[in-house]
């Protein structure tokens, strides 16, 4: 296994103490250029200097000072670990509490029955996991237009098939938009529990896939890009905190057309911190306006792009990106005028790294 943490502060062992006693190797992304520092001989930093070195002019793939850094980490696991292998990506803030979770992560990356999240509608809530959570809590990135005619998804029978990405769910602090903590229900659930250990969710479904807490086997790399994030569109204006959210719609498109199986659920990990309210609603409230518009570029994309490995899909998905930009919106084209580039860039690398 291969554990990519993203940071610009620092790494606790403390937090990470089940995965270091069973011999993971772990990617930490210093989203500086030095400043953070690991002694632990299962570790290895690498910083913007290590970024240049490695991809040259190509660096433009990987995004700065936010989470999406993890990319570069995922670029390194590409290159370094074995086929079929385990890439864990966790932030800094998440503790690892479960003591075997090693093996939970390979439970849920196996080809094991589970239960099928079942309901209307394009976009499935994994927050209908809990037990014990209020119905009309929303994850981050769960577009507004979807939440009024939205209901409750249940769990239905059972299936099994080949599962190559897993989203682990939280304790503690969920992920949920900014501004719905202003206004929304409780969002801080310090013993949460899940309905079920592992739910598959269903070809053409969408979910919000927050990075803090993946597991992933390495042929799906390619597919688990973050997009870049802190673009000024407009003074004063940015898109930001929405890599991972339409990185994941863009992968669970891929997996669909694959024919791979992506679940939810365990394992859990403790999510300790949340960021400044003002900050996160500036950083996301643009994302909100055109997250229907970045997903009708998407369908475009499923009808088009054909099953193949994941690399060449997503230069596939790339290219029809830069095609559609044209016809956006102001807002969304001046972002995909950056991260069409970066995306461009991210399969050209991992094209020359590929075994």
């Amino acid at each position: 296994m291969l554990v990519v943490i993203p940071t610009a502060r620092a790494v606790s062992l403390e937090y990470l103490e089940p995965l270091i006693d069973f011999g993971a190797r772990f990617i930490v992304v210093d989203d500086s250029d030095g400043n953070v520092r690991v002694d632990h001989p299962q570790f290895s930093v690498l910083n913007w200097k290590d970024q240049a070195r490695m991809l040259g002019k190509d660096v433009i793939a990987i995004p700065r000072r936010n989470g999406a850094c993890r990319d570069f980490g995922f670029y390194v696991a590409w290159r370094e670990s074995a086929p079929g292998e385990i890439i864990i990506a966790l932030d800094d803030d998440c503790k690892v509490e479960d003591g075997n979770f090693a093996a939970s992560v390979q439970a849920a990356l196996s080809d094991s029955q589970r239960p099928v999240a079942r309901g209307t509608g394009r976009h499935f809530n994994v927050l209908d996991c809990y037990r014990n959570a209020e119905t009309n809590i929303y994850p981050r990135g769960f577009p507004y237009s979807q939440r009024p005619a939205y209901r409750k998804w249940s769990f239905e029978g059972s299936s099994r098939g080949t599962v190559t990405f897993n989203l682990g769910l939280w304790r503690e602090y969920f992920d949920v938009n900014a501004i719905d903590k202003l206004q929304g229900p409780k969002y801080c659930y310090p013993d949460a529990e899940l309905q079920h250990d592992s739910v598959i969710v269903p070809d053409a479904a969408l979910i919000s896939v927050c990075s803090m807490n993946m597991q992933f086997r390495r042929e799906v790399i390619p597919a688990a890009y973050q997009l870049p994030m802190h673009v000024e569109v407009m003074p004063g204006w940015v898109v930001d905190r929405y890599g991972d959210i339409w990185g994941g719609f863009i992968l669970k498109t891929l997996m669909d057309l694959k024919g791979d199986r992506m679940t939810t659920g365990g394992p859990m990990i403790r999510h300790l911190k949340e960021g400044s309210f003002q900050r996160n609603i500036w950083q996301e409230h643009i994302c909100h306006l055109v997250n229907d518009e970045f997903l009708e570029i998407l369908d475009k994309a499923r009808s088009e792009v054909k099953p193949s490995d994941y690399l060449t899909m997503m230069a596939h998905l790339a290219e029809i990106f830069d095609r559609e930009r044209a016809n956006c919106g102001t807002i969304l084209q001046r972002y995909l005028d950056v991260a069409v580039p970066a995306m461009k860039a991210w399969t050209r690398t991992l094209s020359r790294a590929a075994p």
